[in-house]
């Protein structure tokens, strides 16, 4: 669904002509940002009595008009479509009324007109309400408790209510259980007749140590003259997913899956993700491959899909690539593996450099994981290491979306893309001045040639004592990437196709693509699948963003309970983001952020704090100048479209890239977070989400 603009005869108090538009809101209480759905078209910031009627996450049909800034604003006339059925929120006892106040700030509550059954009702716990009455005519929303899930002080707790709150459902329903069980525990060679047979091609996977799912494997083979041909082969979830079955309306509603500090919720039942669907060592699998035959400059001359059949000869760590590929020594590696990662190796050089050459950027951020026990509770935060290993699978599953996407858009069959529009040139501007201030020559980023210029401030950076901060800062002016059947490139991979078929296992656009792949081989020419490719780009981005969401959320959470330890003390920090009430500062090398309510500070600037107060239910933590106490300057919503504010915040709130943009493209497991206790990676790419 993409968002309509209907130009009205009348003006707004700017001179600017009005439109309607159609698209998802993010709540903030006293405002909200209504999420651009077309190229070229910023955020809408929202605000007005409109806000009263809708909820986080609704897609809403608002007046919008020209600042004379050139934000875009208006206000909520409409609700089209509610995004969940129920709220989260505390259960507080308003005189002889029971209500729920939701998290998200100064949302308005919802009256309880019930208790469920068997439900008691505990003062100032997180619960669940059912919505049987949405906001409407000045009439808050109301409804029936569901469920207790505990006090705000428990940390499970309280990532429960963010899984909740975001519509994220932990447990499969019966019938799909049932139905995944029933392809049985392991293959029959009967199963793979009419395939392409692999299993004599020395074929592995690389993932992180903790990862417990493997649902892609590269090889590599010679073919002489300076020609190498690359296969990619994921697990063929299609072949298991089937449209109209139980499974696969399951798997589309959840649309990927979550991987929190404390836990992974997966897009598909324990029977697939952990078994068929995963390409253990020495066990046939059924794949969908890509293969790409590509010269000793990094081009690829000739691309080839197909269903197949592999065995995986060896299941490395990304440590022991690492090992390797420095000429170390691994046990128990076969010979034709061995010497397929030692030209994997060379292979990712020419790619990289290649890549980069046509203006592909790489950002560069630190990735912190947090290690919980099996109650929930963090142990403690360490940062992963950046492996050319790591490089090395980002390079091949990028080469293999894009070598994908290229041959379903030369077929003329329809498929999602991954959109990654231009950044707003009022980002682009406001970055620019940020950049300049820290002493780097940015003013070309605003030019013809905006991938170059960024590329030139990234190369600045290399060895800049603020580098993080640098990256961060300019991760925050990219646009967010997108599913979408329409697609006019890939502005962060510098590629004019690009789609996602690496991750048919926790990512449902992924096995959208693996449809249209199987319609390509069988000659078909018809949509691939049931479901409209507009209707599916939009469901797949919000879920995306839910799920996003809650990984940030859950990690400031596990941070702000391992700070709470800290109140009082006196640490390091580095400004990384100025807003109206103040700046977040990052805290010596913990990768947690606070706010510093003192006005006048830039980013990069290096400052002494004193942890103040933390919030353990928010993952909240206020921080003030050494011996000054916290200051108390008024939080107000963001002014004049200025850029200080990045997309997505609110006054008060730390500030998460863009969801999705700065994640590589493979997102692996384990050392790549898709293990327990990974996050999946937020700060390497730079890929807009890839």
């Amino acid at each position: 669904m993409k968002s309509h603009w209907k130009k009205r005869e009348t003006r707004g108090a700017s001179g600017g002509h009005e439109a309607i538009v159609e698209g998802v809101i993010q709540h903030k209480g006293t405002f909200a940002f209504l999420l651009s759905e077309k190229a070229g078209v910023g955020d809408v910031f929202i605000r007005g009595r409109g806000l009263d009627l809708a909820m986080d996450g609704d897609r809403v049909q608002a007046r919008v008009r020209p600042e004379k800034s050139g934000r875009l604003a208006g206000e909520i006339i409409a609700v089209v479509k509610r995004a969940h059925s129920s709220m989260v929120g505390i259960l507080k006892k308003v005189r002889d009324t029971w209500a729920l106040f939701p998290e998200k700030g100064s949302a308005p509550p919802a009256l309880v007109s019930g208790f469920a059954q068997k439900i008691t009702p505990i003062e100032g716990a997180f619960a669940v309400l059912e919505v049987k009455q949405w906001p409407e005519g000045g009439n808050p929303a109301a409804g029936i408790v569901t469920e207790i899930l505990g006090d705000p002080g428990d940390v499970r707790a309280r990532i429960d209510s963010i899984l909740r709150s975001r519509g994220i459902n932990e447990v499969f329903p019966p019938e799909v259980l049932a139905q995944a069980e029933s392809f049985g525990a392991r293959l029959e060679p009967a199963q793979w007749q009419g395939r392409e047979n692999l299993i004599d091609l020395p074929i592995c996977t690389i993932d992180g140590a903790d990862a417990k799912d493997f649902d892609d494997a590269v090889s590599l083979e010679d073919l002489g003259g300076g020609m190498l041909r690359l296969g990619v082969h994921i697990a063929d979830v299609g072949h298991y997913v089937k449209v109209g079955t139980a499974l696969d309306a399951e798997a589309y509603e959840r649309a990927t899956s979550v991987y929190l500090p404390d836990r992974v919720v997966p897009m598909l039942p324990p029977a697939l993700s952990d078994n068929l669907c995963s390409l253990v060592p020495r066990q046939e699998r059924l794949t969908m491959s890509a293969f790409m035959d590509i010269n000793s400059t990094g081009k690829v001359v000739k691309r080839r899909l197909a269903e197949t059949v592999i065995r995986s000869w060896r299941r490395f760590t990304y440590e022991e690539i690492q090992t390797l590929i420095d000429g170390g020594k691994v046990p128990d590696v076969p010979k034709g593996v061995e010497e397929a990662v030692m030209r994997m190796s060379a292979l990712t050089d020419v790619l990289y450099k290649r890549r980069v050459a046509r203006g592909a950027l790489d950002f560069n951020l630190p990735e912190y994981k947090i290690n919980a026990d099996p109650h929930g509770r963090p142990l403690g935060v360490s940062l992963r290491p950046r492996l050319k290993s790591h490089r090395l699978i980002e390079e091949f599953m990028l080469l293999a979306n894009e070598a994908v996407a290229t041959e379903l858009y030369a077929a003329k069959l329809p498929f999602l893309h991954r959109r990654h529009d231009s950044p707003d040139p009022l980002k682009l501007k406001a970055l620019s001045a940020a950049l300049g201030e820290l002493g780097l020559t940015a003013g070309h980023i605003e030019g013809a040639n905006a991938q170059k210029g960024l590329q030139d401030v990234l190369r600045q950076a290399e060895n800049h004592p603020l580098t993080n901060i640098i990256n961060s800062l300019m991760v925050r002016s990219m646009r967010q990437a997108v599913y979408s059947p329409e697609s006019e490139g890939h502005f962060g991979i510098a590629t004019r196709f690009y789609s996602h078929f690496t991750s048919p296992i926790r990512r449902y656009p992924d096995l959208m693509t693996h449809r249209a792949v199987k319609a390509l081989l069988a000659g078909k020419k018809e949509n691939h699948g049931a479901l409209p490719l507009d209707k599916a780009g939009v469901h797949c981005s919000e879920r995306e963003r839910a799920a996003s969401d809650a990984e940030h959320k859950s990690v400031d959470i596990m941070r702000a309970e391992m700070m709470k330890e800290l109140v009082g003390s006196i640490m390091d920090g580095a400004v990384t983001t100025v807003i109206d009430s103040g700046a977040f500062v990052m805290l010596g090398s913990t990768g947690a952020e606070g706010l510093l309510r003192v006005n006048g500070l830039k980013p990069g600037a290096k400052v002494k704090v004193m942890i103040a107060a933390v919030d353990t239910a928010e993952g909240k933590i206020d921080l003030s100048l050494e011996g000054r106490p916290t200051g108390t300057i008024q939080v107000r919503p963001p002014q004049g479209g200025q850029a200080r504010q990045p997309r997505g915040g609110r006054p008060g709130q730390r500030q998460n890239p863009p969801p999705s943009f700065a994640k590589v493209a493979r997102n692996k497991g384990g050392g790549r977070g898709r293990g327990r206790g990974g996050s999946r990676g937020r700060g390497r790419g730079g890929g807009g989400g890839r």
